[in-house]
């Protein structure tokens, strides 16, 4: 199952994003990891990211789970 996360800044800065699949919990670092799904004129790529957030630098993070599509 894939997810849908946001989180705030205590800057207030808001940043989202989609295709979550993993969340590792590391000291005080949150550690998203993904894959996100480009399609191209023959096929499909797979493209993998990762975001680090330090805990003490956010007032939030939301997941929320991804609608799947048949």
């Amino acid at each position: 199952m894939r997810y849908f996360y946001e989180y705030k800044y205590k800057s207030g800065c808001i940043v989202g994003g989609h295709n979550l699949e993993n969340i590792t919990i590391e000291g005080n670092k949150i550690i998203l990891a993904g894959v996100d799904i480009i399609s191209t004129y023959y096929d499909k790529e797979y493209r993998g990211w990762t975001q680090v957030i330090v805990m003490n630098e956010i007032e939030y993070l939301k997941i929320e789970p991804m609608k799947e599509v048949g």
